[in-house]
Formats: C-alpha cells, structure tokens, sequence
C-alpha cells in the first residue's frame, strides 16, 4: 500500500458513505458507524506509524496532538469509538415521523345517518411504519450524527493533507 494513513481516512469516508445509504435501517447505520468511529481513530495511529522516522513529525505531531485533544467533538469521536470497542455500543437518538390517513365520506344532504357510517368504516385508516428523520448523539443533540461524523472527518482529513504535504 502506497499511503497507509490516505488508505485509512478513505476507508473512514467510506464508511460515512454507507451511514448515509443506510440512515433508515437501525441496525445497518449502527453498524457503519462503529466502522466509522473506528477507521477515523485509527487515521492518527497510522500517520504515526507512516512518519514517525521523518525529520521534524515528532515536533508537528505532538501540536497536532494538543490541538485534537483541545477540540471536544474529536474527543468525542475518540470516546464513542472506545466505549463502542470495548464497552457497548454507541447510543444515537433518532427522530422518527409517523403518518396515517383516515378516509373520510361526505354524504349528499338526506343519504341516511347509517349509510354515512358503513362508508367511512369501510376505508381503514392507513399507518405507515415510523421513517427516521433524524440521528444525533446525546451529548450533541442540535446536529444530525452523519453531519457530526463528516465534520470530524473533515478536520481529519486536513490533518492528514498537511502532514503529507510536510513529510510525503
């Protein structure tokens, strides 16, 4: 493999991908998104084992460090892929929506009281099953899990850039 670190954060980015093919199955996003929260953790521990022996990334690293650990959303990340790891899986909250119909007659003036009845009975109302809208973490609940994830991976993803850019 060429670029192992690139490899890694592509693979993260595939795995967002596929949270957001699959929003609307419980199951198949959680599943993504230990993925995800796994590939992402992992990105650091690849670049540092890809540029440990170049000149100057130990001193780079070590800012890049404090700045990772200062950004509350990146530890976050770093948490949820342990607990997920080694505890449980990580909880999401999701917003669903459910809709039903009901059919409704409205009879011509003098059709019996009885008639108007059997016709409304014989419409049952419609139920959909619930449709997710929404996804959020419980510690970031005024933005959507698959937004949470490309935000993070984007400050990654620079992270990785400007260390290629330095030391590849």
């Amino acid at each position: 493999m060429k670029n192992p670190t690139r490899h890694k954060n592509k693979e993260a980015d595939y795995f967002l991908s596929k949270m957001n093919e699959f929003f609307y199955d419980d199951a198949i996003f959680a599943y993504n998104l230990t993925a995800f929260l796994s590939a992402a953790r992992s990105i650091t521990w690849y670049m540092q084992k890809q540029y440990k022996h170049q000149k100057g990334f130990d001193e780079w690293y070590r800012q890049k460090q404090k700045e990772m650990s200062d950004d509350p959303e990146l530890q976050y990340c770093r948490h949820a892929r342990n607990e997920d790891l080694k505890t449980e899986s990580v909880p999401t909250v999701a917003t669903r929506i459910k809709k039903s119909c009901i059919g409704v007659s409205i009879a011509e003036n003098g059709t019996p009281e009885t008639e108007q009845v059997k016709k409304a009975e014989i419409r049952p109302p419609t139920k959909s099953n619930p449709e997710t809208v929404r996804r959020f973490f419980q510690k970031f609940p005024d933005v959507d899990v698959r937004e949470f994830c490309e935000e993070q991976l984007i400050k990654l993803t620079k992270i990785v850039k400007e260390c290629e850019d330095l030391f590849l």
